[in-house]
């Protein structure tokens, strides 16, 4: 079955993830709600999204 992604999540959540590498603030709980939207949605990239949203986890 092909899936039809949602470019404009996948889109957000990869500015947020370019914000982190360069070192800029960014929101880590908008990342981790989107990684985990994504995983939900697609499990042909659920794998992934998770490791994304554990990185993204709530940091004390």
């Amino acid at each position: 079955m092909k899936h039809r992604y949602r470019w404009d999540e996948i889109n957000q959540l990869g500015d947020l993830l370019e914000a982190e590498i360069v070192g800029h603030q960014f929101d880590r709980h908008r990342a981790h709600h989107l990684a985990l939207t994504l995983a939900e949605q697609f499990p042909d990239m659920a794998k992934s999204m998770r490791l994304v949203a554990d990185r993204m986890g709530v940091r004390t």
